[in-house]
C-alpha cells in the first residue's frame, strides 16, 4: 500500500513539473526575449533586458526565415517596400551642408537616380573635382547600392532639377527630362573619382570588353557624341 501511495505521489509531482515547464514556455514566447510571428523572428522590447538605462535607442534586428509562403509571394511579383525618397533627399542635403566647401544643396531622388545641385565657392578645377567627389560619396553612404549619382555645381542646372521635382513621376516626358538633365550635368560638372574598378564615377557598371556603360547609356551616348 505504501508503494502505491509513493508511486502516485511521484506521478503527481511529475505532472505538476511538466505543467509549470509548459506554462513557462508559453509565457516566454509571449513576453520573453523573442517572439515568432509567421516567418519573422525578432528580439522584443524588453525593458529589463534591453532598456536598463531607460534609453529606447536600440539596435534594429530582424531575422527572416525562408519558407514556401515567402517564395510564393515573391513569385506573385511583390517587391520590397519602397524607400521614402523625400526623407532620403532631406538626409542627403543635410549632410552636404556640413561639408566644408558646400554652401547649399538641392537633392532629387528618383527610383534609380540621385541628382544633386550644390553651390560651392571653389572655382579651380582641382577643388571642384574634390568637392564633387565628397558630395557624391556622401550620397552613396545613404542610398541603396543600385542607385546612380549625378552631381553638378552649375547654378543654372538647379532650376532644371527643381522643375523635375514638380513633375508627375508617371508622366510620359519625365524620363526624357531626367536624361536630358543628367547629360547636362555630365557635360558641365566634374563627377569625382570612379567608384571602383567595375563602376564609373556615377556608379554605373562598366562592361570590361569595351569599357562603356551597359546598365544605363548616359555615358555611352556622351562618348558617341565626341
Amino acid at each position: 500500500m505504501k508503494k502505491q501511495y509513493l508511486f502516485a505521489a511521484m506521478l503527481f509531482a511529475a505532472g505538476a513539473l511538466s505543467a509549470c515547464t509548459n506554462n513557462k514556455t508559453v509565457t516566454d514566447r509571449k513576453t520573453g526575449t523573442y517572439q515568432k510571428n509567421g516567418q519573422t523572428i525578432y528580439v522584443q522590447d524588453q525593458a529589463e533586458l534591453y532598456n536598463q538605462g531607460g534609453n529606447n535607442d536600440r539596435f534594429g534586428y530582424v531575422r527572416q526565415v525562408k519558407s514556401p509562403v515567402n517564395q510564393d509571394r515573391m513569385n506573385e511579383g511583390k517587391k520590397f517596400p519602397k524607400i521614402n525618397r523625400e526623407q532620403i533627399a532631406n538626409t542627403i542635403s543635410n549632410i552636404h551642408v556640413t561639408l566644408p566647401n558646400v554652401n547649399d544643396s538641392a537633392v532629387l531622388v528618383t527610383d534609380k537616380e540621385v541628382l544633386v545641385a550644390y553651390q560651392t565657392d571653389k572655382l579651380d578645377e582641382t577643388s571642384r573635382f574634390e568637392t564633387a567627389d565628397q558630395v557624391k560619396k556622401s550620397v552613396l553612404s545613404v542610398i541603396p547600392r543600385w542607385y546612380h549619382v549625378y552631381v553638378t555645381d552649375d547654378p543654372h542646372l538647379r532650376r532644371e532639377i527643381e522643375n523635375i521635382s514638380r513633375m508627375d513621376p508617371m508622366g510620359n516626358d519625365v524620363d526624357g527630362t531626367v536624361r536630358y538633365t543628367i547629360d547636362l550635368m555630365l557635360e558641365r560638372s566634374s563627377q569625382g573619382r570612379k567608384i571602383n574598378a567595375g563602376e564609373n564615377e556615377n556608379g554605373e557598371t562598366i562592361k570590361p570588353d569595351d569599357d562603356y556603360i551597359y546598365r544605363d547609356d548616359y555615358q555611352k551616348q556622351k562618348k558617341k557624341q565626341r
